[in-house]
């Protein structure tokens, strides 16, 4: 959808919605979605951001604080 408006608002008189998503579905089938990344063992750490937040209690005073939560992963 956002990238649909970000489209609409260059050219706000060409395909409407669901004809919009009808070709990006056809030209998405055409994508080869594979990152491939070549390193050796231990060399690199890849780290994500998920994007949400976790609560975390305080068992001594009860105070909840948000934690933000990292993915990482390394490969042996």
């Amino acid at each position: 959808m956002l990238l649909w408006q970000e489209y609409k608002e260059t050219d706000p008189s060409d395909y409407q919605y669901s004809q919009f998503c009808e070709l990006f579905r056809k030209w998405k089938k055409n994508l080869d979605l594979s990152m491939r990344h070549e390193h050796l063992a231990g060399e690199k750490l890849f780290v994500d951001y998920c994007g949400q937040t976790v609560p975390i209690v305080d068992a001594s005073t009860g105070e909840i604080r948000d934690a933000q939560v990292f993915v990482a992963v390394t490969e042996s």
